[in-house]
């Protein structure tokens, strides 16, 4: 699988590159001298990006902001004009990108190439701190707590899904945080040293070798790998203030307060602590009673607390829209002739890669479209609409006929075969596993 690894030797060389610069030392105070923050999107979600940007830079005064904008696209001049510095996507330093662009889907690459990102901006513009934040963030206030964490010698900071435990019956629950990581990657500041590098690294391989949004194989995108930096690297600081990163999913332990020096979060665990920054994640704009399409706990008519706040980042996020811009293509989503690419085309690209080294996976004349149509992995030029298992009724015609499919095998096989059916099921019903049929017959087996 090709992915993007230094020789040997190259990250110890790289780091010590990094450390041995003068203004690397821990500032007294906690402050440092370069600071500044990112985000990444792809040009529909520009509107988001600009709000951010805008937010951000009111409250840190001499920062820089930047955006990566993931898309097949070169010219940064539609995404000039604003305050933030557009990086495009060929400049970060990925190895290929249209093999990354193939491997992954728009969520899985957006997020996949966030450590690329930081590694790129913190050694190109020599950041002595840099903060990810996600688009459909706003900042309320000066991200303190966070670089005086850094500047005080963490290596890095992380926010908790949650501080308080929740057991209620409603969405997302505990269980859900075990399934999609006990640290919200929405945020992540890193501080240049010698540790940091190593995280960051050591996130990079992972993403970009396996960032796959595949609940059953233990897999989220960029957000699960965090589970285990605090046991690997040093310095990894776990952010408890409960004024940053407040959203749906911490709502049951956080209330809000407006008061003349703005808003104020009151939580069991930090107490009253200024609201640092908001994450808007599921909202959606155009509706102006929608707390977030990810939660049923609260609606936004039951957190009163709440409207204000809504209702003007939603103004901002709509004050921002560019059609232009927003309308320009992904370009990552279809291959040259217009058809289609499915998930199935691009999890099997991902296991059998190495027959198609050295072309263009997005060509229509490339060995591996031409494999692609053949085996049947792509078909047509209409995506289909997205869903989940929450979207199947179970009393669908379809759904009962497998179901009854499977009593029958129940009773043809037995309880313990069936179980061993179900498990080989569970198995192959991961698309990427299903390369060990899904492949040319002429290549040498194992391969």
């Amino acid at each position: 699988m090709e992915q993007k690894h230094a020789p040997d030797g190259a990250d110890k060389i790289e780091t010590a590159r990094l450390i041995n610069l003068p203004h690397d030392d821990v500032a007294p105070g906690g402050s440092c001298l370069n600071h500044a923050a990112c985000t990444i999107v792809s040009p529909n979600y520009l509107a988001y990006a600009r709000t951010l940007a805008a937010s951000y830079l009111a409250q840190h005064p001499g920062q820089r902001f930047f955006v990566l904008i993931v898309a097949d696209l070169s010219d940064p001049a539609p995404f000039q004009g604003d305050a933030f510095t557009p990086v495009m996507l060929g400049e970060i330093g990925l190895r290929d990108v249209r093999v990354e662009a193939m491997k992954y889907d728009i969520l899985e690459l957006n997020t996949n190439v966030k450590p690329t990102f930081m590694k790129y901006l913190i050694e190109r513009y020599e950041l002595d701190a840099l903060a990810y934040i996600d688009p459909d963030i706003f900042c309320y206030a000066p991200l303190d707590p966070v670089f005086d964490a850094l500047g005080s010698g963490a290596s890095a900071v992380l926010t908790p899904h949650i501080t308080t435990p929740v057991f209620d019956g409603r969405d997302p629950s505990e269980q859900d945080l075990l399934f999609n990581g006990t640290y919200n990657l929405g945020f992540i500041a890193v501080r240049r040293c010698e540790e940091g590098w190593r995280l960051l690294t050591w996130w990079e391989e992972r993403c970009l070798g396996l960032g796959y949004s595949e609940g059953r194989t233990g897999l989220f995108v960029d957000q699960k790998w965090m589970n285990l930096a605090p046991g690997l690297f040093d310095g990894v600081c776990i952010l408890r203030d409960a004024g940053c990163n407040m959203a749906y999913w911490n709502l049951h332990e956080r209330t809000l307060a407006e008061t003349p020096e703005g808003y104020t979060v009151i939580s069991p665990v930090s107490g009253r602590v200024p609201l640092r920054f908001f994450h808007f994640s599921g909202i959606v704009v155009g509706d102006p009673e929608m707390l977030s399409k990810h939660t049923d706990r609260f609606m936004l008519d039951q957190r009163p607390d709440l409207h204000k706040l809504f209702a003007g980042y939603k103004a901002a996020v709509l004050a921002n829209k560019n059609k232009a811009a927003e309308a320009l293509p992904y370009g990552f989503d279809s291959l040259s002739d217009g058809t289609t690419v499915t998930r199935l085309a691009r999890r099997i690209y991902a296991k059998h890669q190495e027959h198609f080294a050295g072309e263009d996976p997005f060509d229509a004349k490339s060995k591996f479209v031409e494999f692609a149509k053949a085996q049947k992995l792509v078909q047509g030029t209409i995506a289909p609409a997205k869903s989940t298992w929450k979207d199947f009724n179970p009393r669908d015609r379809r759904v009962e006929f497998v179901h009854k499919l499977l009593k029958i095998a129940l009773h043809v096989l037995g309880p313990h075969k069936y179980e061993l059916l179900m498990r080989y099921l569970s198995y192959i019903t991961v698309l990427r596993n299903q390369a060990v049929f899904l492949r040319d017959p002429q290549w040498p087996e194992g391969k």
